[in-house]
């Protein structure tokens, strides 16, 4: 496991400071410390997005370092066995799984199974029936994978989450002419993005509850900021009359969500998170 370990010059009496950002994720640039984007603080502090290194004077190891997303946390996110857990020990509505394979027909048919590492899809196969999942086992290891019945809701958003709730949100959206083959997943190359802001995002009438059930899977978790994916009913039904409740269900968390928007200049997304991220740091510290 890799730790790092940070010393102060000893001829200089250092008092503010910003936020340590440890990601490989390119987009996250904007929150280093050298872009200054994040303010100075009173207190040392690091923040993970998908990394798991270890620093020395976190509180946690009897310093005074503030830590946002444990290593823990990040364990528990990415591998999608631990995050399903967590869903189950939280009570959330997720898709109904397991993760043996024996089981995983008795769900009915199509079904999901996702290893348990992987990102933008990756790893997951749509399986319609018996036939094919007994092709598509042949030379696995089955214990890698997690089983999933598929839940075909027509509408997917991604809300990043504190404690105190969403602060941002988007819809992602199919674009037009995807091959049906691929309508089933929801990724940058088969989707667009509408923000909240955007008369395409189609609020759900479930939000307060879908908000509530991301906050309850953070804290299973152990993290302080996460995005979450999330399937939903589309506002009506097939005849067009619109639902009185749009079901969901969670499918998976992130730690290390993307904030580009292509043009190489601040994403809306960016902004939100060098606004969001000194309150997290500032209330974790009292």
């Amino acid at each position: 496991m890799k730790t790092i370990a940070k010393k102060l010059p000893s001829n200089k009496n250092i008092t503010k400071f910003r936020p340590m950002i440890l990601s490989r994720h390119p987009s996250h640039k904007c929150l280093r410390m050298e872009s200054k984007n994040l303010p100075l603080m009173p207190f040392r502090s690091v923040v993970r997005f998908g990394s798991t290194t270890e620093i020395e004077d976190t509180i946690a190891n009897g310093g005074k370092r503030i830590e946002i997303n444990t290593t823990q946390s990040i364990r528990n996110s990415a591998n999608k066995l631990l995050m399903k857990q967590c869903f189950a020990t939280a009570g959330v509505k997720t898709a109904q799984w397991t993760r043996d394979a024996n089981e995983a027909p008795s769900f009915e048919f199509p079904i999901v199974a996702k290893a348990h590492f992987g990102s933008k899809g990756k790893g997951n196969t749509l399986i319609h029936n018996q036939t094919e999942f007994d092709a598509w086992k042949q030379g696995k290891t089955l214990s890698n994978y997690i089983y999933e019945k598929f839940m075909n809701y027509g509408h997917e958003f991604r809300l990043h989450i504190t404690e105190d709730g969403c602060f941002y949100a988007c819809r992602k959206a199919l674009k037009q002419d995807v091959p049906e083959s691929e309508k089933w997943r929801r990724h940058d190359d088969v989707c667009v993005w509408f923000l909240e802001t955007n008369e395409n995002f189609f609020r759900p009438n479930s939000w307060n509850d879908i908000v509530r059930d991301c906050i309850n899977a953070l804290r299973a978790i152990g993290a302080d900021i996460l995005s979450f994916d999330v399937r939903v009913q589309s506002p009506t039904d097939k005849k067009g009359n619109r639902r009185d409740y749009q079901d969901f269900i969670l499918l998976e968390c992130n730690s290390a969500s993307s904030m580009d928007n292509g043009t190489g200049e601040l994403s809306v997304c960016a902004k939100k998170y060098i606004e969001i991220l000194p309150q997290i740091i500032n209330k974790k510290a009292k």
